[in-house]
């Protein structure tokens, strides 16, 4: 597979995993257990193929690919997140 493929592949990825990861927290918080043991195991498929191929491949570029998806990722759950409520008056916040 030629890089541009492959980053953006990686890209994807890694976007894909932190996007998981942070569903898997609110999965967690809402107590969704069956929900949470599946992207658990869904994100550790996907957390071991791209451990394999790096290792396999000792490409840094796919590295990176897959670090700045998985910073799309998170950023685009803080982007859907809604803003959090204010404190109520007379309340301080830490």
């Amino acid at each position: 597979m030629s890089l541009l493929p492959a980053m953006i592949l990686y890209l994807s990825v890694g976007c894909g995993e932190w996007y998981l990861a942070l569903r898997r927290t609110l999965a967690c918080a809402r107590g969704e257990k069956v929900l949470l043991v599946s992207i658990v195991f869904i994100e550790n498929l996907l957390g071991l193929w791209v451990l394999s191929n790096f290792i396999r491949t000792n490409n840094w570029f796919l590295a990176l690919s897959y670090s700045a998806g998985g910073a799309a990722g998170a950023l685009i759950v803080a982007m859907r997140s809604p803003k959090s409520p204010e404190a109520p008056a007379g309340t301080s916040t830490p």
